[in-house]
């Protein structure tokens, strides 16, 4: 790069410019959207800063910060958590018929990023990068760990494809799902998907994302900024047997958060129905893929496998923890 590179936290006002940056970055997300982030810090009371890049006056990269307190410091705890799938840097595209001279621009703008993280005084950073950036050697080299995660992420250019790709087997279930008279809506009855998701969580152990309460508003705010669709599967006489809440925005990529079902329907093709008429109306609306959100090896993600989407690896990266941030683990975590 010809200009030397230079790194600030942005104002408020420049929020607008960000958002725009975000939407039209192929490794931004609804994740590093001011207007999401705000939302998310009201419900949780923690805060989000924005750091930038720039060359001269233009902007060039950044990451959306999202900020947490603990009890035993007065020293932020900048991390990812429940509803913040992606804490990743969002990088300007670039074209060149040379990928070296494409790789050298991302390269410098992450070391720009690395350098001022690290002179941050936060006592634990950990960051979750989008699958397009897959250069971590930077990241290695200044000593953080580095470890992949996996996700599916499902095309929607062309529908006709993504039905061709899934298996037989989930076709067998979306076609069962049809002949059973399923309705899809897309709608704001929460009432009904937070009970799927209370009863998925008991089912399957895992933490409720937030108190129903705190969850209400959440989606509330998200409904009102247009940043979300709510898609339900329900009977002829209207009631709903499984949902899925899809974080959405102005960027491309659609991110589906939470699912609930119930469990008496599975195997009329409740859910394989709900996600195909999901593809489809997110399809009609113009979003290019949708991200499912998580890959381990265990049932669940077999059954997202069947959707035939593509298989992509993130990267969790951890800058090395101050001390005291150790010492609280091993007090909080200890048996």
């Amino acid at each position: 790069m010809t200009q030397q590179l230079t790194t600030r936290f942005l104002s408020e006002n420049e929020y607008e410019k960000w958002t725009k940056f975000v939407c039209e970055s192929p490794t931004g997300s609804v994740y590093s959207l001011p207007e999401y982030l705000e939302i998310l810090c009201t419900v949780t009371g923690d805060r989000f800063r924005i750091l930038a890049v720039f060359q001269g006056n233009e902007l060039v990269g950044g990451i959306a910060l999202y900020e947490t307190w603990k009890f035993f410091s007065l020293v932020a705890v900048a991390c990812p958590r429940l509803l913040l799938s992606y804490h990743s840097p969002v990088l300007r595209a670039y074209e060149s018929n040379y990928p070296s001279h494409i790789r050298s621009k991302y390269t410098a703008i992450l070391r720009a990023l690395i350098d001022k993280l690290s002179t941050l005084p936060y006592v634990y950073l950990n960051l979750t990068i989008f699958y397009l950036i897959n250069d971590m050697r930077l990241f290695l080299e200044v000593g953080w760990e580095v470890s992949p995660v996996y996700g599916y992420m499902v095309s929607l250019k062309d529908t006709q494809q993504i039905w061709q790709k899934m298996e037989q087997n989930f076709r067998r279930l979306v076609n069962r799902g049809i002949k059973n008279g399923f309705v899809f809506t897309e709608d704001d009855d929460f009432d009904s998907f937070y009970k799927w998701h209370l009863e998925a969580s008991q089912r399957k152990n895992f933490s409720l994302y937030l108190p129903e309460d705190k969850y209400r508003q959440y989606f509330e705010l998200l409904r009102e900024k247009n940043l979300c669709k709510l898609h339900q599967v329900r009977l002829d006489n209207g009631k709903s047997i499984g949902a899925f809440l899809i974080l959405t925005s102005s960027h491309p990529v659609s991110h589906t958060v939470c699912t609930g079902s119930d469990v008496n329907y599975l195997n009329l093709g409740s859910i394989p129905f709900l996600r195909w008429k999901s593809f489809e109306r997110l399809a009609e609306l113009g979003y290019e893929s949708n991200n499912l959100t998580g890959a381990s090896l265990n049932q669940v993600k077999d059954f997202k496998n069947q959707i035939g989407g593509e298989l992509i690896t993130n990267w969790i990266v951890i800058k090395p923890p101050h001390f005291s941030y150790r010492i609280y683990q091993k007090l909080t975590f200890k048996d």
